[in-house]
Protein backbone atom coordinates (compact mmCIF):
# COMPACT_ATOMS: atom_id res chain seq x y z
CA UNK A 1 0.00 0.00 0.00
CA UNK A 2 1.31 3.40 -1.03
CA UNK A 3 1.59 6.63 1.53
CA UNK A 4 -0.56 8.95 -0.09
CA UNK A 5 0.99 12.59 0.67
CA UNK A 6 -1.03 15.42 0.24
CA UNK A 7 -0.19 18.04 -2.01
CA UNK A 8 -1.48 21.98 -2.14
CA UNK A 9 -4.06 20.97 -0.36
CA UNK A 10 -6.80 23.53 -0.07
CA UNK A 11 -10.46 23.93 0.58
CA UNK A 12 -12.81 23.60 -2.14
CA UNK A 13 -13.92 26.57 -3.57
CA UNK A 14 -16.51 28.58 -2.26
CA UNK A 15 -19.14 28.17 -4.80
CA UNK A 16 -18.87 24.61 -4.42
CA UNK A 17 -19.19 24.62 -0.95
CA UNK A 18 -22.73 26.79 -1.50
CA UNK A 19 -24.35 24.48 -3.83
CA UNK A 20 -22.97 21.67 -1.83
CA UNK A 21 -25.06 23.24 1.02
CA UNK A 22 -28.06 24.65 -0.90
CA UNK A 23 -28.57 20.64 -2.06
CA UNK A 24 -28.52 19.53 1.09
CA UNK A 25 -31.31 22.28 2.22
CA UNK A 26 -33.70 21.67 -0.46
CA UNK A 27 -33.18 17.59 0.14
CA UNK A 28 -33.99 18.22 4.12
CA UNK A 29 -37.43 20.32 3.21
CA UNK A 30 -38.26 17.87 0.80
CA UNK A 31 -38.00 19.21 -2.80
CA UNK A 32 -37.23 17.01 -5.79
CA UNK A 33 -35.96 18.93 -8.33
CA UNK A 34 -36.40 17.12 -11.96
CA UNK A 35 -32.82 15.93 -12.34
CA UNK A 36 -33.36 13.69 -9.07
CA UNK A 37 -36.73 12.70 -9.83
CA UNK A 38 -35.42 11.62 -13.22
CA UNK A 39 -32.46 9.85 -11.09
CA UNK A 40 -34.50 8.19 -8.77
CA UNK A 41 -36.66 6.64 -11.16
CA UNK A 42 -33.65 5.22 -13.07
CA UNK A 43 -32.81 3.90 -9.78
CA UNK A 44 -35.78 1.86 -9.03
CA UNK A 45 -35.71 0.89 -12.96
CA UNK A 46 -32.50 -0.57 -12.95
CA UNK A 47 -33.14 -2.26 -9.01
CA UNK A 48 -36.70 -3.61 -10.31
CA UNK A 49 -34.77 -5.68 -13.24
CA UNK A 50 -32.02 -6.61 -10.64
CA UNK A 51 -34.86 -8.11 -8.24
CA UNK A 52 -34.99 -11.60 -7.77
CA UNK A 53 -38.49 -11.53 -6.50
CA UNK A 54 -40.91 -10.58 -9.34
CA UNK A 55 -43.68 -7.47 -8.40
CA UNK A 56 -46.52 -10.18 -8.75
CA UNK A 57 -44.67 -12.83 -5.68
CA UNK A 58 -44.00 -9.20 -3.63
CA UNK A 59 -47.87 -8.69 -3.55
CA UNK A 60 -48.86 -12.44 -3.47
CA UNK A 61 -46.15 -12.11 -0.29
CA UNK A 62 -48.05 -9.27 1.60
CA UNK A 63 -51.37 -10.22 0.65
CA UNK A 64 -50.18 -13.69 2.76
CA UNK A 65 -48.42 -12.38 5.79
CA UNK A 66 -51.29 -9.48 6.13
CA UNK A 67 -54.92 -11.37 5.35
CA UNK A 68 -55.60 -8.59 3.31
CA UNK A 69 -56.45 -7.60 -0.55
CA UNK A 70 -53.68 -5.40 -2.23
CA UNK A 71 -54.72 -2.16 -4.03
CA UNK A 72 -51.04 -0.66 -5.24
CA UNK A 73 -47.32 -1.29 -5.27
CA UNK A 74 -44.43 -0.07 -6.11
CA UNK A 75 -40.58 -0.49 -5.43
CA UNK A 76 -38.24 2.13 -3.35
CA UNK A 77 -34.78 2.55 -3.23
CA UNK A 78 -33.21 5.08 -0.14
CA UNK A 79 -30.48 5.34 1.26
CA UNK A 80 -31.31 2.49 3.56
CA UNK A 81 -31.53 -0.55 0.89
CA UNK A 82 -34.59 -1.34 -1.53
CA UNK A 83 -37.98 -2.90 -0.63
CA UNK A 84 -41.08 -2.92 -2.37
CA UNK A 85 -44.02 -1.05 -0.39
CA UNK A 86 -47.79 -2.73 -1.01
CA UNK A 87 -50.68 -0.72 -0.32
CA UNK A 88 -53.27 -2.91 0.96
CA UNK A 89 -56.66 -2.75 2.25
CA UNK A 90 -56.73 -5.10 5.89
CA UNK A 91 -60.25 -5.53 7.57
CA UNK A 92 -60.76 -1.71 6.41
CA UNK A 93 -57.66 -0.27 7.19
CA UNK A 94 -55.19 1.26 4.35
CA UNK A 95 -51.57 -0.64 5.47
CA UNK A 96 -48.00 -0.71 3.91
CA UNK A 97 -46.02 -4.09 3.93
CA UNK A 98 -42.59 -4.32 3.13
CA UNK A 99 -40.60 -6.97 0.99
CA UNK A 100 -36.89 -7.25 0.22
CA UNK A 101 -36.63 -7.69 -3.30
CA UNK A 102 -34.05 -9.98 -2.95
CA UNK A 103 -34.86 -13.10 -0.63
CA UNK A 104 -38.76 -12.13 -0.09
CA UNK A 105 -38.67 -11.60 3.62
CA UNK A 106 -41.76 -9.82 4.78
CA UNK A 107 -40.14 -6.95 6.09
CA UNK A 108 -43.00 -5.34 8.12
CA UNK A 109 -46.22 -3.55 8.16
CA UNK A 110 -48.04 -0.81 8.93
CA UNK A 111 -50.70 1.69 9.01
CA UNK A 112 -50.27 3.62 5.29
CA UNK A 113 -49.89 7.44 5.19
CA UNK A 114 -50.51 10.12 3.11
CA UNK A 115 -50.76 9.09 -0.73
CA UNK A 116 -50.04 5.01 -0.17
CA UNK A 117 -53.73 6.11 1.85
CA UNK A 118 -55.72 6.84 -1.86
CA UNK A 119 -57.54 4.09 -3.72
CA UNK A 120 -58.28 1.07 -1.08
CA UNK A 121 -61.28 1.05 -1.59
CA UNK A 122 -61.77 2.64 -5.69
CA UNK A 123 -61.64 -0.79 -6.74
CA UNK A 124 -63.51 -2.87 -3.83
CA UNK A 125 -65.55 -5.16 -5.45
CA UNK A 126 -64.10 -5.45 -8.97
CA UNK A 127 -63.19 -9.15 -10.93
CA UNK A 128 -59.69 -8.25 -11.37
CA UNK A 129 -56.92 -7.94 -8.34
CA UNK A 130 -54.02 -6.27 -8.28
CA UNK A 131 -52.02 -9.33 -9.28
CA UNK A 132 -54.33 -10.01 -12.63
CA UNK A 133 -53.91 -6.56 -13.56
CA UNK A 134 -49.92 -6.78 -13.05
CA UNK A 135 -50.10 -10.32 -15.01
CA UNK A 136 -51.85 -8.86 -17.83
CA UNK A 137 -49.42 -5.11 -17.98
CA UNK A 138 -46.45 -7.05 -17.95
CA UNK A 139 -47.61 -9.27 -20.38
CA UNK A 140 -48.87 -6.58 -22.58
CA UNK A 141 -45.42 -4.55 -22.36
CA UNK A 142 -43.01 -7.94 -21.94
CA UNK A 143 -41.82 -5.92 -18.63
CA UNK A 144 -41.60 -5.98 -14.76
CA UNK A 145 -44.04 -3.69 -13.14
CA UNK A 146 -41.97 -0.93 -11.23
CA UNK A 147 -45.33 0.23 -9.72
CA UNK A 148 -49.21 0.24 -9.66
CA UNK A 149 -52.09 1.73 -7.98
CA UNK A 150 -56.30 2.70 -8.90
CA UNK A 151 -56.75 5.38 -10.67
CA UNK A 152 -60.49 6.99 -11.56
CA UNK A 153 -63.74 6.40 -9.61
CA UNK A 154 -66.90 4.75 -10.38
CA UNK A 155 -67.20 2.54 -13.79
CA UNK A 156 -64.08 4.09 -15.07
CA UNK A 157 -62.22 3.05 -12.01
CA UNK A 158 -58.58 0.93 -13.19
CA UNK A 159 -55.35 0.55 -12.24
CA UNK A 160 -52.89 2.45 -13.72
CA UNK A 161 -49.73 0.17 -14.25
CA UNK A 162 -45.63 1.47 -15.14
CA UNK A 163 -44.12 -1.24 -16.55
CA UNK A 164 -39.97 -1.82 -17.29
CA UNK A 165 -40.10 -2.79 -21.15
CA UNK A 166 -37.09 -4.05 -23.07
CA UNK A 167 -34.13 -1.31 -23.02
CA UNK A 168 -35.45 -0.27 -19.94
CA UNK A 169 -37.84 2.26 -21.25
CA UNK A 170 -40.81 2.73 -19.57
CA UNK A 171 -44.34 2.31 -20.36
CA UNK A 172 -47.36 4.04 -18.40
CA UNK A 173 -50.82 1.04 -19.06
CA UNK A 174 -54.44 1.38 -17.49
CA UNK A 175 -55.69 -1.81 -16.64
CA UNK A 176 -59.52 -2.66 -16.98
CA UNK A 177 -60.37 -3.58 -13.30
CA UNK A 178 -63.56 -5.87 -14.69
CA UNK A 179 -61.66 -7.73 -17.83
CA UNK A 180 -58.57 -6.72 -17.81
CA UNK A 181 -57.70 -5.11 -21.14
CA UNK A 182 -54.75 -3.56 -20.89
CA UNK A 183 -54.35 0.38 -22.96
CA UNK A 184 -52.06 3.14 -22.95
CA UNK A 185 -52.83 5.13 -20.02
CA UNK A 186 -53.83 8.55 -20.21
CA UNK A 187 -51.52 11.64 -20.80
CA UNK A 188 -52.81 13.22 -17.99
CA UNK A 189 -52.45 10.19 -15.49
CA UNK A 190 -48.82 9.66 -16.47
CA UNK A 191 -46.76 11.68 -14.31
Amino acid sequence: MQDIQAKNTTLAPRPLWLAVALALALDMTGFVPAAHADASEAAEIAAVARAHITPIAAVTLAEKHSGGRAYGMGLEVARLGTWYEVQLDVKGQSMVARIDPHSGAFLGIEPAKGDDRIGARTLAGRKIDLVQALRAAETHAHGRALEAGPAGSGVTAHYDVDVVAAGGKLQHLSVNADNATVGVAPQSEQD
